[in-house]
């Protein structure tokens, strides 16, 4: 939107998997200049950005907030007032303990227009990820969302007039972790029966979630033991018990498998799509981006006059055929023979019309489009032009330093050799730990050999028959 004075958009991230944000919520994203994130907020979604955003963490972890309330409203009116669409990206719904009230206030003073954008809340997707509705005709008829914790204000107010816990017959407890004995102290003294049942939800939505189930009366020292923390849901109600029978998640074949998809593109990973998509906790690392390679007229003749034009890879296919509109030619004017080394780039050709076979040796001379390098001569028949650049996308430093870091990853697949070689390169930007200790899975058996070579040894047997069978493929 076009303002003197900017837009500001407060944007539910949803409770974690990428997929419950809702269409209006990408929209923002894909328009913002400059986005606000919070650590809840799913940083898979930063990707939905133009490559010219600039990115804000605001993260805030149990005492320690890397930026105070008041510096982030600060630099909402900030940046808005610099003409710049800003979205903040807040976890689950930013009405729902999200503070979008005071943030929203602060833009307010200010007369910047600004929207609030709804997302899914987190105790709903939590409990439904678990297996636990939160109303059910037999069990339960009202549902109540608390937070587990209240700023001083709201506590001296609880203290000098006492509010009953029990509202509800399903009640939702936000970020409560630390102040779970408390919560079923004073459930069960204003007479809520010890074994009510409790699930205490970690991680809800992604492939690191993890349920622990007990009763007022035990479920703090089955948290204890569990060793869970923040961020966290505590489902208390009968309802609970509804998990036993219609609990799905973590039938998912690949649930709380953790892995890390190499990467050798800017384009989307099919790979860690596939994955999540089956109850992973999956992301491509190192996260790169694209620049495309300015042909010269005498390329662009070279392309158009060929006899095969052989296209390496997908993204290559919208820098060629873009800056070819803009010379006057259009696809009449492309060679009669037209290839592909993947799936993927046919798929992407076939979009735009065109009919490709796949690609094979043969002694007539073709140009080759997507090698990085430069112009090389591979072969008396063969030209490879390149298409495009790629680059490390700095701006998920802090993404890519703290996923690394706190999470256990445990195996890393590798769709071709060059992946090989930029996730060891990068890793250690990130992380002091030796890589070659995660087990690995390969695209083929000469990516295979190659990441053994470069120091890999342990093979994940269930990731590597998983990427044999080829359903990836076919699914995404």
């Amino acid at each position: 939107m076009n303002t003197n004075k900017g837009y500001v958009a407060f944007v539910g991230a949803g409770p974690g998997d990428i997929g419950l944000i809702t269409n209006k919520g990408i929209e923002c994203l894909k328009n913002a200049d400059v986005v606000l994130y919070d650590r809840l907020a799913n940083p898979r979604l930063l990707r939905f950005t133009s490559k010219d955003c600039a990115f804000i963490y605001c993260g805030k972890l149990p005492n320690n907030h890397i930026m105070r309330q008041e510096k982030i409203n600060e630099t909402l009116v900030t940046e808005a007032l610099k003409g710049k669409y800003v979205v903040r990206l807040k976890g689950g719904d930013p009405s729902v303990f999200g503070r979008v009230g005071e943030e929203a206030e602060a833009i307010a003073k200010y007369d910047i227009p600004f929207e609030i954008v709804p997302g899914v809340t987190s105790s709903i997707a939590a409990s439904a990820y678990a297996g636990i509705p939160v109303t059910h005709r037999d069990y339960s008829t009202s549902f109540t969302i608390r937070t587990g914790h209240a700023c001083k204000k709201n506590e001296d107010s609880v203290h000098h007039e006492p509010k009953p816990e029990a509202i509800g017959d399903t009640l939702a407890y936000y970020m409560g972790v630390k102040g779970l004995p408390a919560i079923c102290e004073s459930l069960i003294a204003q007479g809520k029966a010890s074994d009510t049942k409790v699930a205490v939800i970690e991680w809800a939505t992604l492939g690191k979630q993890r349920v622990v189930e007990g009763t007022l009366k035990t479920i703090v020292e089955k948290v204890r033991v569990a060793k869970l923390g923040n961020p966290a849901l505590t489902i208390i109600g009968d309802v609970v018990q509804l998990r036993s029978s219609i609990a799905w998640f973590e039938k998912k074949s690949f649930y709380q498998k953790r892995l890390l998809i190499a990467k050798s593109s800017s384009e989307e990973s099919l790979l860690e799509r596939y994955f999540s998509r089956n109850g992973a906790e999956a992301y491509a690392f190192p996260t790169l981006k694209s620049s495309a390679h300015t042909y010269t007229m005498e390329e662009l003749q070279l392309i158009v006059h060929a006899e095969r034009l052989i296209f390496g890879s997908s993204e290559g296919v919208d820098y060629v055929f873009s800056q070819l509109f803009q010379a006057g030619y259009d696809l009449r004017d492309l060679p009669r023979q037209i290839e592909h080394l993947s799936d993927k780039t046919r798929k992407e050709l076939e979009k735009r019309g065109i009919r490709s076979i796949k690609a094979a040796y043969d002694k007539k001379s073709a140009i080759l489009i997507g090698n990085e390098q430069g112009n090389q001569v591979f072969s008396d028949n063969l030209l490879a032009l390149p298409s495009h650049t790629i680059q490390i996308d700095e701006r998920f430093h802090e993404v890519n330093e703290r996923l690394l870091t706190e999470d256990k990853w445990e195996t890393v697949i590798f769709p071709n050799k060059r992946s090989v070689d930029l996730f060891l390169q990068e890793w250690l930007t990130f992380s002091e730990k030796d890589p070659k200790q995660l087990s690995f899975a390969a695209i083929g058996q000469s990516v295979k050999d190659y990441a053994i070579k470069r120091g890999f040894s342990q093979i994940d047997e269930q990731v590597q028959q998983e990427l044999d069978k080829q359903d990836w493929k076919r699914e995404c």
